[in-house]
């Protein structure tokens, strides 16, 4: 047993390292992204391509329907533009928002295509009324996907030009612990603390938890502690629980929490500590890339990762509300991580949990789009599926849990903007399929033209969304191939998935890890050379 635990470590551990301060002993062996925050203008062509093309389609169509939806889908969008300006305002003048103001979006896109196709119909333009109800489905089914879809597009962009401007004030040093909680991780748990060794940030500390490993995971992190890596092991609790332990020893100001599967990029702790100068910003959420893009579905998930997860992280960055800090790479203050109960194993999406326990206090949640970090995906249908309906759960969980945001007017922009938005998404998956059921049989009823031209729509909305995204990141154009079969198969697995885990979240008691089978390999990751 010795020997094959020697074996193991010699394997999965590089043996050159000295001290913690070696930087030249450890290899970050991550895929080199380009973090400039300057909008090109390859973002704003596509921008400007996206409305003008959506505008010729829509009018040579020529259908009410299409009008409708489209309309509502541009009002909802101007309407959030707007709350942005106010919210603004507001702060200066250190007042909160309506009460309704947050919900505006979701009555334009959703009950405005019932009022218009209510008007339509009794003018005679929607035909008998089986038809009418018909059309009005589709049309509230293609309303809210568009605006879905589109909505954080304005948002993130505003973002990224005021990130651009911003001065890198990288003199904040505050102690730094970083928490890394592990369970039967023997496969990549070195690999993450290779990358961690070779962070530029000098202040810190690592700590490992092993959350009763059975297999090398502790022997291996272990071996690490001749480079003041510190290694925790507890019973088997669940990763809240396991993060929870980490924080009776964690000594730094700021808390990192790492995933043992992700690699950071060698600066991307200076550049998310450097964030939280600002006392008032509570978290900050590190900018996920997919590390196995190594297949059709890895890489489908990496244009998801650009195109809709970061996307919607800056859009709410700008209020200040990101609802979720991810696990896999983000930054919390450990006085008021603290304060709010720290991690609670109530739900199993903890980290989702905690940002909106924060964000309740009044504090801000921010995002940094050049803290760049590295973590596998699932590989095949069935590990994504089992991942995403224990994301879904987790979320219907958590909003149940916190319900009282949607009537209290004290949380603000939590109450007046992130909920109402949560929500509409969570509802999304109900109207597609209703609508695109309802688009079917108008299909199969002679109005195929309609049917089809709402499709083409949203399907031109996902190319261009996923080109400008790709511009903002830096990231080769060529993903942009897969939006086709990421809004005509992929989406729908996706929303299928909400759906189970609606009925599973009512039921389901588990809290305990969840884990998608590992690779541990580094094809066709390309070295690091920055720094």
């Amino acid at each position: 047993m010795a020997s094959k635990v020697k074996d193991q470590v010699q394997r999965s551990a590089r043996s050159g390292g000295k001290n913690d301060g070696d930087k030249t002993s450890f290899s970050s062996s991550l895929p080199s992204g380009n973090n400039n925050n300057i909008i090109n203008r390859s973002t704003v062509l596509f921008s400007v391509l996206a409305i003008v093309t959506l505008v010729a389609v829509t009018l040579a169509i020529g259908a009410i329907d299409v009008y409708l939806a489209a309309a509502c889908a541009l009002a909802g969008n101007i309407y959030l533009l707007w709350l942005l300006k106010s919210a603004q305002t507001k702060k200066k003048q250190k007042k909160k928002l309506g009460r309704k103001r947050g919900f505006a979006p979701v009555l334009l896109v959703g009950i405005g295509p019932v009022v218009g196709s209510l008007v339509f119909f009794f003018l005679g333009y929607l035909g008998s009324p089986a038809e009418a109800i018909t059309r009005m489905l589709m049309t509230v089914g293609f309303s809210i996907s568009l605006f879905v879809s589109s909505f954080p597009l304005p948002l993130a962009i505003k973002f990224k030009l005021l990130e651009g401007r911003q001065q890198n004030q990288e003199s904040y040093r505050p102690l730094v612990t970083i928490l890394v909680p592990a369970y039967n991780e023997q496969e990549v748990i070195s690999r993450t603390l290779e990358s961690l060794m070779n962070l530029k940030y000098g202040n810190k500390e690592i700590i490992v938890i092993d959350d009763g490993s059975t297999d090398l995971t502790p022997v291996i992190a272990s071996w690490y502690r001749q480079f003041g890596v510190k290694v925790l092991r507890k019973p088997n609790g669940g990763k809240a629980s396991a993060l929870n332990y980490g924080l009776l020893f964690a000594r730094g100001e700021i808390i990192i929490t790492i995933d043992s599967d992700s690699m950071v990029e060698r600066d991307a702790i200076n550049k998310i500590v450097s964030i939280m100068r600002d006392e008032n910003m509570l978290a900050v959420a590190g900018n996920i890339r997919v590390l196995n893009s190594n297949s059709m579905l890895t890489k489908i998930q990496e244009l998801e990762y650009l195109m809709s997860i970061n996307m919607l992280r800056r859009a709410f960055a700008l209020f200040g509300s990101v609802m979720v800090v991810p696990g896999a790479f983000g930054a919390f203050r450990k006085r008021e991580t603290i304060q709010v109960g720290s991690y609670d194993n109530d739900t199993i999406t903890e980290d989702f949990d905690l940002t909106i326990k924060l964000l309740k206090t009044g504090g801000a949640v921010g995002s940094s789009s050049a803290g760049l970090a590295y973590t596998e995906v699932p590989s095949s249908w069935k590990v994504l599926y089992k991942q995403r309906l224990r994301w879904s759960t987790g979320t219907y969980q958590t909003i149940f849990k916190h319900r009282d945001v949607i009537w209290n007017t004290r949380y603000d922009l939590l109450h007046s903007l992130v909920f109402p938005m949560i929500l509409l998404s969570l509802f999304n998956p109900i109207t597609s399929f209703v609508g695109i059921g309802a688009g079917i049989y108008l299909a199969l009823t002679g109005g195929l033209l309609i049917f089809l031209g709402m499709q083409l729509i949203f399907l031109i909305v996902q190319v261009f969304m996923s080109l400008v995204a790709l511009s903002i990141d830096n990231e080769r154009y060529r993903l942009a191939l897969y939006s086709p079969f990421f809004v005509l198969v992929y989406k729908q697995v996706i929303d299928f998935t909400t759906l189970v885990s609606a009925f599973r979240a009512a039921f389901s008691g588990s809290k305990q890890w969840h884990k998608i089978d590992r690779s541990g390999g580094m094809q066709a990751i390309k070295v690091s050379n920055k720094g």
